[in-house]
């Protein structure tokens, strides 16, 4: 919503962009806190029954979203979707997607799932503008939005309980073999492998929400309308998101490497994060900055699409995929946490062009210690790979 509709929320809740930076906030904290129990939650519960839960949930709780109730009940609103959209669903679309091929096919497993849910998102997010658009005035298309969102939802709930099947467990006569016993946990939260991918994960997921602010950036400095902004944002979420995950997955897989591959997205994204510094602001260099913003976004998504794929490469059993992407979630996904409220901040104190350069040059510098970080990683799993050999 906050990509496709930022300008909408501000005028719908009457709130300041650091007021909606904490409505997200909100979601992060919760996501924080949900992440690694969810991961346990799907290492031991049926992840199909679980994505079931998610849709639905969310689905009644988007309805209620629709309401545009007060500050305080969207404040709720968004702990709730924290719930169900991570605690019961993160994990288990990642054990299922894990469990459907070997470490070699791991980059195109993600990234194909990463295109899908582009590809949908962009029909979907086509959807809601189309539905936004058919309202008087922008508030009640909002509203009308949210509702579309929450029935689609419920939609794809009854398309989980028709076309989705558990992964199979690794089969043992022993009780460990089916669920994760507090040891396994020990022994995961040990390898610092894990704990470099959540690190990583921190760097592009940081970046990718700076991004996001590239939505209200046209709309205020180069005079975009709102209905060209939305198309844009919906292109910027879901149809880059499409392309950039299967080119991803696919060279990922064709490298061998989803590690090696991460370094090369690394590159162009501190490459791209600060060309927009050197762009001149005129309304005759808006395509210049829309080019910049296509390749920016095909590197930063490419890497997104491949949070997980590494999981493999790594050395991390199928049985421990849950717990392991609890961990990475945990640490990857913290800046949600404090990320919207302090660019928001930024952007109501440093107003006009001032303040999107500072989320740029913020951008550029997590590319770069995303780099590094994949370096080292790289490093690191070369040396335990050779150590298994012996």
């Amino acid at each position: 919503m906050k990509d496709t509709y930022y300008s909408t929320l501000e005028q719908a809740t009457g709130s300041t962009k650091a007021q909606l930076g904490m409505l997200l906030t909100m979601y992060g904290l919760m996501n924080f806190v949900c992440y690694f129990p969810g991961g346990m939650l799907a290492d031991k519960v049926s992840p199909k029954k679980l994505i079931i839960i998610s849709c639905f949930g969310t689905g009644i709780v988007g309805l209620w979203y629709s309401t545009l109730p007060g500050y305080s009940s969207l404040l709720l609103i968004h702990c709730l979707f924290g719930i169900t959209t991570v605690f019961t669903f993160w994990a288990s679309m990642v054990k299922i997607t894990n469990n459907l091929g070997d470490e070699n096919e791991q980059g195109k497993l993600f990234g194909f799932l990463e295109g899908g849910r582009g590809l949908v998102g962009t029909l979907v997010a086509l959807g809601s503008v189309y539905v936004f658009a058919k309202f008087a005035s922008d508030i009640k298309g909002l509203s009308g939005a949210i509702v579309f969102y929450s029935v689609m939802l419920m939609i794809a709930g009854v398309l989980v309980i028709l076309f989705v099947h558990d992964p199979k467990l690794e089969t043992d006569d022993s009780e460990e073999s089916s669920s994760v016993s507090w040891k396994d946990f020990k022994t995961v939260i040990k390898i610092p492998r894990v704990w470099l991918c959540g690190l990583i994960v921190a760097c592009n997921y940081g970046a990718v929400m700076l991004f996001g602010y590239l939505t209200p950036y046209f709309t205020e400095i180069y005079s975009m309308s709102s209905s060209a902004t939305a198309l844009l944002g919906v292109f910027r979420s879901y149809a880059l998101m499409l392309i950039g995950s299967l080119i991803g997955g696919l060279m990922a897989d064709k490298m061998k490497s989803v590690i090696r591959f991460m370094q090369y997205g690394f590159i162009g994204m501190t490459v791209f994060s600060f060309l927009y510094l050197l762009i001149p602001v005129n309304r005759s260099m808006l395509w210049v900055v829309v080019g910049n913003f296509i390749l920016h976004g095909l590197f930063l998504l490419a890497v997104k699409a491949l949070y997980f794929a590494p999981i493999d490469e790594i050395h991390i059993s199928k049985k421990l995929a849950g717990t392991a992407s609890g961990i990475i979630s945990i640490v990857g996904y913290s800046p949600e946490i404090y990320g919207y409220t302090a660019a928001g901040t930024i952007l109501d104190k440093n107003p006009g062009i001032t303040g999107y350069n500072i989320l740029f040059i913020l951008t550029g510098i997590l590319s770069i210690v995303g780099l590094i970080l994949v370096i080292i990683l790289r490093r690191n799993n070369n040396k335990y790979t050779l150590s298994l050999k012996k």
